[in-house]
């Protein structure tokens, strides 16, 4: 049995989940006896993908913050 998904759709997401809703939706043991797996690992490769894209986006970020919290060239030679 999967989590409820609502959490999860976002952009990109929301045809891979409804793809494995609609598997769940036509036959009660689909999400049981294994028939939803095609769509449920299209889901977590989906979900890896953007866990990825997340990780580099969160590095960029943290770098800028990093320089926004350096006081500038011009700044330092005058502090010597």
């Amino acid at each position: 049995m999967h989590p409820p998904l609502e959490a999860h759709k976002q952009e990109g997401c929301d045809k891979v989940i409804e793809a494995l809703e609609e598997c769940h939706r036509a036959g009660t043991f689909n999400k049981f006896i294994g028939t939803c797996n095609a769509a449920k690992r299209a889901f977590l490769a989906m979900r890896e993908a953007n866990k990825g894209k997340s990780k580099e986006k969160r590095k960029k970020m943290e770098a800028i913050w990093k320089e926004m919290e350096e006081p500038p060239a011009e700044l330092k030679a005058e502090a010597k």
